[in-house]
């Protein structure tokens, strides 16, 4: 990355980097990210479609358990922060995954909706100890590895989750051709088990020590010292902090809001429609291939033409919701909603890699826990919203898409004009 224009060349600077650190075994978080989104995509989607289809619970009382784990999420992060400072980041990973087969076996013994939102919001809770404490594992590992080896395990990660999403939704989608949607519940439910024993392979936390730079500097003009300072943090491995923190919040919001509404909205079109539930598998399976596509991009995408791609999603998005008041035919909304997947793989690339380099620039968990926070606002908030609104009509959640759209895009606009360049 090239020195501002402002940066003074006559600056006599001498740089000692010392870096030391045990090394680290990265592929159990992985492996621990694939299955438990295969597990999570196949019971998540079957009970809501046995909730929806077969019990015939209303669209406001199907929304709140859809919410109630992300919900109880907001507050997760620093919950499980607390814990895991007491017990350790492979403890916690490893309590987190007890407690999950635990929490879901209870959802499939008794289905009354005050029971499993009292089980949904105990592992919402649960999972604080999880996706914040490998986002944290990523940034540490990114602070203490070469740039081809950061690079290497951020998109690992991408691609864990998003194939064990992937794979799993396919699945459900083959065995609801042959299974009753309880029974799929039941299968995914064993499965969750396996997050256990690839828990206790995890090494313990290592004791490593963050690269130590020791700036001797020489200023002829000592004004610019704060500017050398913020240059010297703004390595190969956290390009992205020349970004505004904010540009990654706003890209998270707008993603899980309109994320959310899309699935949960199409299967009401089904109903709608009076079709069978098997293609809501596919559907959102699709979805998140394309979205795995557009975070593959970002990942080869130059620092500077992100923000670009951010901007694309956000218009991809708002147009893809106006079109569905054009086109009212399911078929098409299904299609629609699988492309939506790359302008959410665009926004959410950009948006995690922001996060994942202030958190390594400043070796904090700080940002991830706060990321975290905002997925949580947003996957939990806004199913309970569109829940009530679609009980009336279901195209006013799609209106609200669309001002928060053109909300963002101004607002995005603006901080266009504080990234550094």
């Amino acid at each position: 990355m090239p020195f501002s224009k402002n940066f003074p060349f006559f600056l006599k600077e001498k740089t000692v980097l010392n870096r030391s650190s045990e090394d680290y075994r990265a592929w159990p978080i992985f492996w621990l990210a694939f299955i438990r989104l295969i597990y999570v995509s196949i019971f998540e989607r079957a009970l809501s479609n046995y909730l929806l289809f077969d019990v015939k619970i209303s669209k406001s009382t199907l929304g709140i358990i859809t919410s109630a784990g992300a919900i109880a999420y907001i507050f997760a992060p620093i919950l499980g922060q607390i814990i895991t400072s007491k017990i350790g980041i492979r403890n916690a990973l490893l309590l987190s995954s007890i407690i999950t087969p635990i929490l879901t076996g209870a959802q499939v013994i008794y289905l009354e909706p005050w029971f499993l939102i009292i089980c949904r919001i105990s592992l919402g809770l649960s999972l604080g100890l999880f996706w914040p404490n490998c986002m944290n594992l990523i940034s540490k590992w990114q602070k203490i590895s070469s740039p081809e080896r950061a690079k290497r395990n951020f998109r690992n990660f991408n691609f864990s989750w998003n194939f064990g999403f992937i794979f799993g939704l396919i699945t459900g989608y083959i065995w609801a051709f042959f299974l009753t949607d309880y029974f799929i519940m039941i299968i995914s439910w064993f499965l969750s088990f396996l997050l256990i024993p690839i828990s206790f392979v995890m090494k313990k936390d290592p004791k490593t020590r963050i690269p130590a730079e020791k700036l001797e500097i020489h200023l002829e003009n000592p004004v610019y010292e704060e500017d050398f300072i913020k240059f010297s943090k703004t390595n190969s491995n956290s390009p992205m902090i020349v970004y505004p923190i904010l540009f990654s919040w706003i890209g998270i919001i707008f993603l899980t809001i309109s994320k959310s509404i899309y699935l949960f909205t199409y299967p009401i079109f089904l109903t709608i429609h009076s079709l069978p539930s098997q293609s809501t598998y596919l559907v959102q399976g699709g979805l998140q291939l394309a979205q795995l596509i557009g975070l593959t991009w970002i990942s080869v995408m130059k620092v500077q033409k992100r923000k670009i791609a951010v901007i694309i999603g956000l218009i991809g998005i708002v147009v893809i919701s106006y079109s569905i008041f054009i086109v009212g035919y399911i078929w098409y909304i299904a299609l629609i909603f699988v492309f939506a997947g790359l302008f959410f793989g665009l926004i959410h690339g950009t948006s995690m890699k922001i996060m994942l380099d202030y958190g390594t620039a400043e070796n904090t968990a700080k940002y991830s826990t706060i990321n975290e926070i905002i997925v949580g606002i947003g996957f939990g908030v806004t199913p309970i919203i569109a829940g009530y609104v679609v009980e009336v009509n279901i195209y006013p959640v799609f209106v609200f898409i669309i001002i928060c759209g053109f909300t963002f895009l101004v607002i995005l606009g603006y901080l266009f004009r504080k990234i550094k360049r």
